[in-house]
């Protein structure tokens, strides 16, 4: 097992939002406040779609560089997740890739073979061990500095 870590932390915003922040990166999710979709954020279903949908670009992408492809001019990824009940979940994920550029088969055939070695492929294809573990403050929560100065 490597040692690398990916962590995020996700909080809550006095609009019921709730924000994705790892580094100095940050994503809204959330719905409106009649239970809506909000039109502003994700859901989060949307972001595991959109992570398998840029893991594959990247990866083919990062391919095509290191293994002189340079006729891949570009790659699009549409991802669409269709819901299953009992449980709620993503039951179901087609992943439809198109590459632009004047590719030769054979270069077709590896840059195909490559998207499959995407870390998001691998992750929902051999689902990782998770662990829940609970915390509890019983003191009251203070706003973030950011949205005092709002």
């Amino acid at each position: 097992m490597s040692n690398d870590v990916i962590q995020v932390r996700v909080r809550q915003d006095s609009a019921a939002y709730l924000h994705i922040e790892t580094r100095a990166a940050h994503v809204a999710v959330g719905r409106a406040s009649n239970g809506e979709n909000a039109p502003d954020a994700f859901r989060a279903g949307e972001l595991i779609l959109g992570a398998l949908g840029a893991c594959t670009a990247g990866t083919i992408r990062h391919f095509a560089q290191t293994h002189g492809i340079s006729q891949l001019q570009d790659v699009t990824v549409d991802v669409t997740g269709y819901e299953s009940s009992a449980p709620s979940r993503i039951g179901a994920i087609v992943v439809r890739v198109t590459l632009h550029g004047p590719l030769a088969a054979h270069d077709r055939v590896r840059l195909e073979k490559a998207a499959r070695q995407c870390k998001i492929h691998h992750t929902l294809q051999h689902p990782p061990e998770i662990e829940l573990a609970f915390e509890h403050h019983a003191a009251p929560i203070v706003a973030h500095p950011e949205e005092l100065a709002a």
